[in-house]
């Protein structure tokens, strides 16, 4: 077996465990939160909605962008895992203080006075998760995505029963934050057993210096995209009901969860990947598009699917308490079937070296993005929904045009390598739905038809047009099959 031959083998392999672990952990989360729905009120799910939004910000400060400096690095010293170590623990400390101090300000904007507790308790995930965040670069270094698996499994599993006993016990939107809490911690806990690097004595200025070179640009980047990925559910917890953020943060969750949980495992195993090709601008290309077309294979149809089954998904997860978060659902999954065309071009751009780039993307599309939210407000909580498709289009351009120059990989060419999922998708999309209008079952039953003739539509389609990724898939398949039986 040839070098390359075996290079893409561990590529396979890693992919396969970061699915499985993308797909296992959303799958138990999705579980946890069907139980979580039927014992908790919708306005508990709306204040930690709330104080997530400022949490998760706190948490890309922390990250501080050092986590991908690293993966990005050629090669790493043991000075440089330990200084990045030790920032990461300063700065959460740090936030945790601003936090517990901005609490009470926060509570009183919302006109919510638990937002103090919950926000000052649910700051605790910040510095469990400064512990884990060399772990994980070091895993992604080595391609080790097997023992992330477990970790994030184990984390998952053991943090849902807490957050389940807890809500059973009547602690309602507390029992979300210990649930948030344990995750973080268990999952911290784990990859310091699985992994052997610890924290040494040693802190360099100029291994934090260079670090910083390309991590202050990816962090600022990070931040101004945090900010505007939280914007909509802090302008919709302040404009609207406290139920309606409920419904919108629920349907947030479902289609985000499903999306990440794809694109998230690809592109988590393609950064280190691009990172090895970036002197070989031809290969970076060909992986690039490949990237693009194995996101767009699954996450297009899986998008318009779960847009077309909507109001039966919501009833059947949540039951009929959360159907207004059905229109919501749609709205955003439409948006989120083009996050992986801009998102695997950021991927490249990353792998380079281009940080600086980067930032300024990210902040023409989050400067516009906010335009076009606070223009949409005046039309109601649907229409700041429906404004993330709009929002996608602009960052498909926006990231898209800087890879003509970088890697001679121009947009009109990646519209093209895309644009027949968005076809086959689009006609899978009108079948399911028509399908749904007819039906006269209950929920469930109709759920489960309408996601049988969505799989097979897609299928027959793909059979027929047999696109790269529908052909690649059916490769590895085969390969695999011929490994068992032999």
């Amino acid at each position: 077996m040839s070098s390359m031959e075996m290079h893409g083998k561990k590529i396979a392999v890693n992919l396969i465990w970061k699915f499985t672990e993308r797909i296992g952990v959303q799958l138990t989360n999705l579980i946890i939160q069907m139980v979580l729905a039927r014992i908790i009120i919708p306005e508990a799910f709306a204040a930690v909605a709330i104080i997530m939004v400022f949490v998760n910000i706190a948490t890309i400060i922390v990250q501080s962008g050092l986590g991908s400096a690293l993966i990005q690095k050629k090669e790493v010293s043991e000075e440089d895992y330990s200084t990045v170590f030790y920032i990461n623990i300063l700065l959460s400390v740090i936030m945790i203080v601003i936090m517990y101090s901005l609490s009470p300000s926060i509570a009183d904007f919302y006109q919510m006075p638990e937002l103090t507790s919950l926000l000052r308790w649910q700051s605790l995930i910040i510095l469990t998760g400064a512990f884990n965040i060399v772990q994980q670069a070091v895993l992604s270094r080595e391609l080790k995505f097997r023992k992330n698996f477990f970790a994030t499994l184990i984390a998952c599993v053991l943090s849902g029963i807490a957050g389940v006993i807890s809500a059973l016990a009547g602690l309602g939107a507390w029992a979300i934050v210990i649930l948030n809490i344990a995750n973080n911690a268990i999952y911290s806990l784990v990859l310091w057993i699985i992994v052997r690097w610890r924290p040494s004595l040693k802190f360099s200025i100029k291994s934090m210096r260079h670090l910083l070179g390309f991590g202050w640009k990816l962090l600022v980047a990070n931040i101004i995209g945090a900010v505007y990925n939280n914007m909509s559910t802090a302008i919709i917890g302040k404009a609207y009901s406290k139920k309606t953020l409920a419904y919108y943060n629920r349907a947030e969750t479902v289609g985000n969860s499903l999306m990440n949980g794809i694109t998230g495992a690809i592109t988590s195993v393609m950064l280190p990947v691009l990172s090895q090709k970036q002197d070989d601008l031809s290969e970076l290309k060909k992986m690039l598009d490949k990237t693009f077309q194995i996101n767009s294979f699954i996450c297009v149809p899986l998008m318009f699917g779960l847009a077309a089954v909507s109001d039966n998904l919501i009833t059947v997860l949540f039951t009929e308490t959360w159907i207004a978060a059905a229109p919501f659902l749609s709205l955003l999954c439409i948006g989120y079937s083009l996050y992986p065309i801009h998102a695997a071009n950021l991927q490249a751009m990353y792998a380079i070296g281009r940080s600086g780039l980067v930032l300024t993307l990210e902040i023409i599309k989050r400067v516009l993005g906010i335009v076009i939210i606070f223009i949409s407000i005046p039309f109601g909580a649907y229409a700041v929904a429906g404004s993330s498709i709009v929002i996608s289009l602009f960052s498909v351009i926006i990231n898209g045009i800087p890879n003509k120059k970088l890697l001679n990989y121009a947009l009109l060419e990646q519209i093209k390598s895309v644009g027949r999922y968005f076809i086959l998708s689009g006609l899978m999309y009108g079948i399911v739905y028509c399908i749904g209008l007819l039906l006269p079952f209950s929920a469930i039953i109709s759920l489960l038809i309408q996601v049988g003739a969505g799989m097979i539509t897609y299928v027959v389609l793909c059979s027929i047009t047999k696109p790269y990724a529908y052909a690649y898939c059916i490769q590895m398949i085969k390969s695999i099959k011929r490994k068992t039986k032999d």
